[in-house]
């Protein structure tokens, strides 16, 4: 546990303490401890913490919406002096006054009724997303191991997968489907703060920061919220499965993670012997934010256990279940909905699949017919909007074509797990076909086989179906089709897959193929830093972004000089904007920037003729830099 003050020199020290609290949460827990960490804050408002915190945020696509206070993270932070910022963000946590948030509202998806969102300032944003990152290892540590809502490498198939799982294997067709009334409206501020105690965050200035945020108002709305946490915050998903962790470790002492004899926890045949002559009343919780359902064996179990919950939400968190909305359903005769989806299991009629025979009752789910309506028709809205794209701003269309072709894939990739996705989305997918036709045509647009476009080839290059494309530098951009799905199984959860340890993070790169970035090279390079804030050089093209990127940069390029090639040691190395006549908000990101010698730099930008001491290659590469700074 965290008892003295801790230094960080660079991100690759922040991710291994991060891992050690996760792995020093579990062993307290096995051993029957609390975990109980103090000393936070230092760590919450390190230089380090803060530059990770703000490159978070920076490729949030909400980044660029500004709260009450009208500040975004471009203008106000990336362009600014590195130094102003850093100080900034640490006198935020010192003398810490949120803002008011600014209250938005979203059409929830398929529904007339609209969604309140809470929008912090950048500021809060930032302390939030500070605060996140250091005490979501210690959090996740003890989560219930199937709440797969806002959780890093978890995702809705998976808590799809074990709604499946459970009812193929254990035979629990009997569901509690649970909705709380207004939950984040209604989250006591007083629980919450003694969950966080009890789950070990145990720096009261930190919780004190915490208990601010909450109570932060809604512009023209309020100047103090007493109960509620507003959805829109960077933290409020964190918390908000702190506070209903309680519910799932209640829940789940019945039955998942009732503490037996060791001899009895690994034998099946006790287990169903315990399951069928015991008082013990089996059953299975998959919950996803404030969605939840309670998988149980007969009707009786499931309306008892609705009973307890609700009395358990109304005298321990001060919830209430929406008594309309929860409801009992036998899966067998009526699909559940859940996470946008609806599942039920039916009798197996092929007999060809032994397991079928075996269980009698086969898993299957299909897209919620009015959200999926809803999805489509704003799918078909997008693409109609083609048409409005003028004639000579051909790079801008080709521009939204991808986004559109972004958001079909996307509603594809959710609902594939579900089994009857072929046909449900197919039965939308020839109106938008036919939109986007009509809305290329003007363009010189035209109907071809989807393999003969030159765009989502690992997609297109499965169907010979026509789609509607436009012609753009020898190459054939189609809009690509809602149909081109197929049913994959959901996966599920590996529950040792997490980002806090080094084996967590091998299985999400084995399931994903995604591999994880490099952590920044923030020490080797302080001597840089320290040299341009010794100069003077930390305004301008030399704001905070710049020494955000430059780290990026030095990994990108494995800490050579993409000049001569060789190791760039911390007392020699500059970072060179590669096209320096950009607008301030494209200068210094991480692809114009280059790691170069000090030597080597000063000979981009000199006139002199070098090809007589260095290699052909080196001079080649010389000379394309120059070409890009004259450009």
């Amino acid at each position: 546990m965290v008892q003295e003050h801790v230094t960080l020199n660079n991100e690759t020290e922040l991710r291994n303490l991060l891992d050690k609290f996760f792995l020093d949460t579990k062993k307290a827990i096995e051993k029957g401890n609390l975990p109980n960490f103090k000393n936070l804050l230092e760590i919450i408002q390190s230089d380090i913490v803060i530059i990770t915190a703000i490159h978070k945020l920076k490729a949030n696509t909400g980044s660029l919406t500004s709260g009450t206070d009208n500040e975004d993270i471009r203008i106000h932070f990336l362009e600014k002096d590195y130094l102003s910022v850093i100080e900034r963000v640490k006198e935020a946590f010192n003398r810490y006054k949120p803002i008011p948030v600014k209250r938005v509202h979203i059409p929830k998806p398929g529904k007339k009724e609209m969604r309140p969102l809470g929008i912090p300032a950048m500021i809060d944003r930032i302390v939030q997303q500070c605060i996140k990152i250091v005490i979501e290892p210690i959090l996740e540590a003890q989560f219930f191991e199937h709440s797969y809502g806002f959780r890093p490498m978890r995702q809705a198939d998976m808590a799809m997968a074990r709604v499946a799982h459970v009812a193929y294997h254990a035979k629990h067709h009997w569901v509690v489907e649970g909705d709380i009334k207004g939950f984040f409206d209604n989250v006591n501020h007083t629980i919450l703060i003694k969950r966080l105690w009890g789950l070990g965050i145990r720096d009261k200035r930190v919780l004190m920061i915490i208990k601010q945020m909450l109570k932060a108002g809604i512009m023209n709305v309020t100047n103090r919220s007493e109960i509620g946490t507003p959805q829109g915050g960077i933290l409020s998903p964190l918390l908000a499965n702190a506070y209903l962790d309680a519910m799932d470790k209640w829940i789940t002492r019945e039955w998942e993670n009732k503490k037996m004899n060791p001899e009895i926890s690994v034998d099946k045949r006790k287990n169903r012997a315990l399951e069928r002559y015991s008082k013990l009343k089996p059953c299975y919780l998959i919950r996803y934010a404030d969605d939840w359902v309670l998988m149980c064996k007969n009707k009786s179990d499931a309306e008892k256990f609705k009973y307890r919950i609700d009395k358990y939400l109304k005298d321990k968190l001060k919830l209430e279940l929406s008594h309309e909305k929860t409801v009992i359903t036998n899966i067998r005769k009526k699909p559940i909905k859940f996470l946008g989806l609806h599942f039920k299991v039916r009798r197996d009629k092929s007999k060809k699949d032994w397991k079928a025979i075996r269980y009698g009752w086969l898993p299957t789910s299909r897209p919620d017919p009015i959200r999926l309506k809803a999805k489509a028709n704003e799918l078909h809205k997008k693409v109609k909007n083609l048409k409005h794209f003028k004639l000579e701003n051909k790079d801008g269309l080709i521009h939204e074509i991808n986004r559109i072709n972004s958001s079909i894939r996307g509603t594809i990739n959710y609902y594939q797990a579900s089994s009857r996705v072929n046909k449900d989305l197919a039965k939308y997918a020839p109106k938008i076909k036919y939109a986007a036709y009509k809305a290329l045509k003007k363009f010189g647009g035209d109907w071809g086989p989807a393999n003969e476009t030159n765009n989502l080839i690992s997609i297109h290059s499965k169907y010979k179906s026509y789609v509607a494309y436009i012609e753009h530098m020898n190459m054939k951009i189609g809009v690509t089709a809602l149909d081109f799905c197929r049913f994959e199984e959901n996966t599920l959860k590996t529950q040792a897959e997490t980002p806090y340890s080094v084996e967590g993070r091998k299985l999400y790169e084995k399931r994903t193929g995604k591999v994880p970035t490099l952590a920044r090279a923030d020490d080797v390079l302080k001597l840089h830093t320290s040299k341009l804030i010794a100069t003077g050089r930390t305004s301008k093209r030399y704001n905070f972004e710049y020494f955000m990127n430059k780290a990026y940069a030095f990994n990108r390029d494995k800490g050579k000089c993409r000049v001569c090639g060789l190791q760039a040691e911390t007392d020699n190395v500059h970072f060179h904007h590669i096209s320096p006549k950009l607008p301030i908000e494209l200068l210094n990101r991480v692809n114009n920037l280059a790691t170069v010698h000090i030597p080597c730099h000063k000979m981009i930008h000199s006139k002199e003729d070098y090809s007589n001491i260095l290699t052909a290659q080196t001079y080649k590469r010389l000379i394309k830099f120059r070409e890009k700074v004259n450009g």
